[in-house]
């Protein structure tokens, strides 16, 4: 990747990790201010630690799951990331609707974050995805 900005190699790094599997890696990335919203859960995540609890949230409910980065736009020290998670929901999934046990399903969706980064830093970010689609691909309402 050609000229890649410093802004592109920290919002990469921030994503990159989840399918890596190594949370501490991303951690580097984010600001102890940071604060990352999760839109379709109405849930802020703050700093390092929140990005950890999130991660292994999500590592237990999708043992297998990946993130795959499809494009990065960046404009000045903005981001915004389009990506694919999806997984095998073969653990507990906990979300703002309750604890789902596994269905043995398997989802794929598409996200996309905007970020800000500051010194280096992921210092505020936002996710949007359709949460109404996992909650469908899983069978977890009557509507598939």
């Amino acid at each position: 990747m050609a000229n890649m900005t410093e802004t592109e190699r920290i919002v990469r790094v921030f994503h990159e990790s989840w399918d890596l599997r190594d949370p501490d890696r991303g951690m580097t990335v984010i600001a102890e201010d940071c604060h990352f919203e999760d839109v379709a859960r109405n849930e802020l995540l703050s700093g390092p630690e929140g990005y950890k609890r999130d991660y292994y949230r999500w590592r237990e409910a999708f043992p297998d799951g990946e993130v795959k980065v499809i494009n990065v736009i960046v404009e000045g020290n903005w981001a915004v990331v389009e990506f694919v998670n999806r997984g095998t929901h073969t653990g507990p999934l906990h979300s703002s609707l309750g604890t789902f046990a596994p269905t043995g399903r398997r989802m794929e969706n598409r996200y996309c974050s905007v970020m800000r980064v500051d010194d280096g830093k992921v210092v505020e970010g936002r996710d949007y995805y359709d949460s109404a689609s996992i909650i469908q691909q899983l069978g977890l309402t009557d509507a598939q």
